[in-house]
């Protein structure tokens, strides 16, 4: 019965590349404390010990599944990427520098000093840097060199293998250093972020915080009946000025039978009825204002919207919320939430907007539909993927990828797996500037950057699970210590150089250094231990540099060594 079980799955080896992928994840959902290994980790693991059942797996499914995988990452990261070179980014430039920088000279260094061969150190340093892109461009390198085809699947498997060993530290272990760094940096990691917020303009001083162009994250639509002098006989302009510095809009007017829309300066009748919008604390005392408040729903339907805007305007780019406290055209919409790299961003005067952070904003549908115009392109929802571009730009990234340039007389290149992540980020620059082409909605990203990395993920360690247990018994204390330190060691290169050499901000900091680690769950912790979202300012631009800068060094590596 085993024999026959074993034989089916030999003839058809999809079986256990499926499992490993349906074993994986759910092991990956399993967590001690908060902690997990993770899906992509979990799915090696998995895939390693099916791979005691030796199979065939086609090579080009790893090669399509990791192309697919590359070129979402860089299509993702390429506006942040680029945008962030201008002056603003410098610094976050040379964080990301200086931690893959040391990364690398910290895995090479370990990688001769413990004899480890290429394979091993290039695996070393995919793990504890928690870069799984590595183990595409150090395997695409070794296929490059000059030795025998058994050679090349040893340098692969153990590529696998000291990346499966390093991983979990790499992960859990930078989670807890990134709680114990604000005390070795004597710092209070939330009183730093409270006193960032207050130097962005996080008072509670509405007459410093003008609530920032109408917006605001809680809105409340309330009706009220004309009965006040300050109101009767004024034009909705003027009603509206009454409330500052907070900052309200009103939408409709009931006169009689008839429910009008509002201009500025339409004049306010007699028990005309003012449906209006605004957050609770400018609201509060509308009553003073115009009169006693009614049931808004006996009043109008007011037809809502929210919808979230990439922002592409070059005179809201750039400049911070409060420079756009009173920007032309936004009356009547509110912001629900500003997000950059999928991560939410504080709502404080001092917030600068970059180009193609999302914007949700919220109000009556024909305020939204006008200010998403103003603001840049509207990412409405949708199921449909541009796979003209996805096949162009894996076509144009594996053609890339097969250059090769001598420097100093050691072969560079960016292999397949580097190319189509170079063609991603130039691709998702491109739908930056012209977003009318090449969409890829959230769940199309995830499909294509989760699932095509564990399936890839999933080949790899089915193909070097035979290995991996001599491995183990050999060189598994070894590389699971020196992970260790090429953990630890560029978070404390860049933190050092960040903070003497840059003298940047303590929470900003912390934040870039985990972007700079492409390791979003330090920045949760960040963002628990400081209660704040101010850590997430520092993340976005270290996360799209550090996705280029650590995975082509897979490559580098195995020239190196």
């Amino acid at each position: 019965m085993v024999e026959d079980m074993v034989g089916i799955v030999k003839q058809n080896p999809e079986i256990l590349v499926f499992l490993s992928l349906a074993a994986g994840y759910a092991i990956g959902k399993i967590k001690v404390k908060g902690f997990g290994l993770g899906t992509t980790a979990s799915v090696l693991i998995a895939a390693m010990a099916f791979g005691q059942i030796s199979i065939e797996v086609p090579g080009i499914l790893k090669s399509i599944s990791f192309a697919l995988f590359a070129f979402c990452i860089g299509y993702q990261v390429g506006p942040q990427f680029f945008g962030a070179l201008r002056k603003e980014g410098l610094n976050y430039l040379w964080i990301s520098l200086v931690v893959a920088v040391a990364g690398l000279i910290t895995a090479v260094f370990l990688g001769k000093l413990l004899h480890f061969d290429q394979g091993t150190t290039a695996g070393l340093f995919a793990g504890s840097m928690t870069q799984s892109a590595v183990i595409g461009t150090a395997q695409g390198a070794v296929e490059h060199l000059n030795i025998a085809d058994t050679d090349k699947a040893l340098l692969n498997g153990n590529i696998a293998i000291a990346y499966a060993i390093t991983y979990i530290f790499g992960t859990v272990g930078v989670i807890f250093l990134f709680k114990i760094l604000p005390g070795m940096m004597r710092i209070n990691l939330k009183d730093e972020a409270g006193k960032l917020e207050k130097a962005m303009g996080g008072s509670s001083d509405m007459s410093k915080n003008p609530e920032l162009f109408s917006w605001s994250k809680q809105v409340e639509i309330r009706a009220y009946k004309a009965t006040n002098d300050m109101a009767v006989g004024k034009t909705v302009s003027d009603v509206e000025r009454l409330f500052a510095p907070a900052r309200i809009a009103i939408n409709r007017i009931k006169r009689d039978d008839d429910v009008l829309d509002t201009t500025q300066d339409m004049v306010v009748n007699p028990g005309d009825v003012l449906v209006t919008t605004g957050k609770h604390v400018g609201l509060v005392n509308a009553q003073d204002y115009i009169g006693h408040e009614i049931d808004v729903s006996t009043i109008v339907d007011l037809i809502g919207e929210s919808l979230d805007v990439c922002v592409l305007n070059p005179q809201i780019s750039g400049r911070s919320l409060d420079e756009l406290a009173y920007f032309p055209g936004a009356h009547g919409v509110f912001l629900r939430k500003i997000t950059r790299q999928g991560s939410e961003l504080p709502i404080l005067g001092g917030t600068v907007i970059n180009k193609c952070d999302i914007m949700q904003i919220v109000g009556e549908k024909s305020d939204v539909e006008r200010v998403a115009k103003v603001i840049g392109y509207a990412e409405r929802p949708t199921a449909a993927t541009d796979l003209i571009m996805v096949g162009a730009g894996c076509v144009l990234g594996t053609l890339l990828g097969l250059f090769v340039l001598p420097v100093a007389g050691v072969p560079i290149t960016l292999g397949s797996a580097g190319g189509v992540l170079f063609a991603g980020l130039i691709f998702g620059w491109l739908r930056s500037q012209r977003p009318t082409f090449g969409q890829i909605p959230e769940g199309g990203q995830w499909i294509l950057n989760d699932l095509g990395l564990n399936l890839f993920i999933a080949c790899i360690g089915l193909a070097s699970g035979k290995q991996a247990l001599h491995a183990l018994q050999t060189t598994g204390l070894s590389v699971f210590l020196a992970g260790v330190m090429l953990a630890i060691v560029p978070i404390i290169a860049g933190l050092l150089f960040g903070r003497y050499l840059l003298k940047m901000n303590p929470v900003l900091l912390l934040g870039s250094l985990t972007g700079a680690r492409v390791i979003p769950a330090a920045l949760n912790t960040l963002q628990e231990d400081s209660k704040s979202n101010t850590p997430v300012l520092g993340f976005a631009a270290p996360f799209a540099f550090a996705n280029v800068f650590l995975t082509v060094m897979g490559s580098v590596i195995i020239n190196l060594m």
